[in-house]
Order: C-alpha cells, then structure tokens, then sequence
C-alpha cells in the first residue's frame, strides 16, 4: 500500500513509517529539510516542501491509498492553529487528487472523549494548555467536514516505549492510565489503514 505521511520527522511520525515501511508500505513524507528524517530499513520517497505550498502538498498525496497526519506543534501555550490550517491543506490536497482514506492523530480529550477524562487531567487541560486544546479541537472539525473516509485517533500521554504492546481503544472508553507508547499509536494507524475499519469514528488509545 502507498502511505503518505504528514509529520514524519515528529517522535510519532517517525514510528509510523518505521513501522510503515517494516510491513511493506510504500511511504512518501513532505519536509524542508530531508536531512532531519532519519535512516530506515528501506527508501523513504521525500517531497521537499512545506504548508504555504500547495502544490508540494498535492504532489506528495499523488496516486497515495492513504494519508496520515501525525502534525504537532511546539506552541502549548498559544494557539497558532498550525495543525488546523495545515490539515485544510491536506484535505484540499487529497480531494484534488481523489485520495480518500486520511487517518488523523489528535489528543486524549478533545471532542466528546473529554468526558472520559479524569479530574485532573481536565484541570491541565483548561489551566495549562487551553490553547493547544483550541488548536486540535479546529482539527477535528476540519477533518470531520471534509466528507472524506477519515479516522481520528486520540492517544492519552505520549511515551517512548519502544515495542508495540497490548492496548485499548474504542470510540467511548475510559483510559485506565493516562500514558500510551507511540508505538502503539503507530500500531493502531496502520491497522486502521490496513482493514480500512473504523471510518467516520473517533477512537482513543491508552493502555
């Protein structure tokens, strides 16, 4: 399967197409800078390019099976609405191409899984990080307006656990520990990808 990857040099983007390409994807990745993507077990396809250019989005979604956007940002106390505007671009981008299978990481406690979380972890979100909340909330609803096949994924604290372990997820679960592996993470996007399951849903992840 061809997979582009949006967010390929971040700690959970680099787990995906390690593991991407340890299944025998094809991945290609958008950067600026080629030289900050690692090595890996096989050729990774690099479009050099960034948001403000369209067509460098368009050319890396091209002839794609799917599309996966692990984009972060640096701003947890301000919302500079990167990962919204840079997810419009994506869908403009997938829609022009006719590619429509776009898989999406978000955050534990965004949309209706914030009730799911526990006292404390709400009091973090709404005193210490309002604005990236903002940021990922804007996120989703671009990505759920786009009428493509997408699925939203909403890990809990991210780990650097490198193995893949036993996880649950699903749409309405209370996560039993506030941490999850990005392995994992990348473990549930490719399956997701590969049973093309759970279009149209949004589905937490935690261990």
């Amino acid at each position: 399967m061809k997979i582009a990857i949006f967010g390929a040099t971040g700690k959970t983007g680099i787990e995906v197409v390690k593991q991407a390409l340890d299944q025998g994807h094809q991945v290609t990745v958008m950067m600026r800078d080629a030289s900050r993507l690692p090595s890996f077990s096989k050729e990774v396809t690099i479009i050099t390019g960034d948001f403000s250019n369209l067509d460098a989005v368009k050319t890396t979604v091209r002839g794609q099976d799917a599309v996966v956007c692990t984009l972060g940002s640096n701003e947890l106390y301000k919302n500079s609405g990167f990962r919204a505007f840079a997810t419009d671009k994506i869908i403009a981008a997938m829609k022009d191409g006719g590619t429509t299978r776009l898989v999406v990481m978000s955050s534990m406690g965004i949309g209706e899984s914030w009730h799911g979380l526990p006292l404390f972890t709400k009091a973090l979100f709404k005193l210490v990080m309002p604005a990236a909340r903002a940021d990922h909330e804007a996120q989703e609803k671009v990505v759920k307006e786009s009428q493509l096949d997408w699925t939203i994924i909403r890990p809990s604290g991210l780990t650097n656990v490198p193995n893949v372990s036993t996880y649950d997820f699903g749409k309405d679960i209370k996560p039993k520990t506030s941490r999850i592996s990005r392995a994992n993470v990348a473990d549930l996007i490719l399956k997701v990808i590969d049973s093309n399951a759970h279009v149209h849903e949004s589905l937490t992840i935690s261990n």
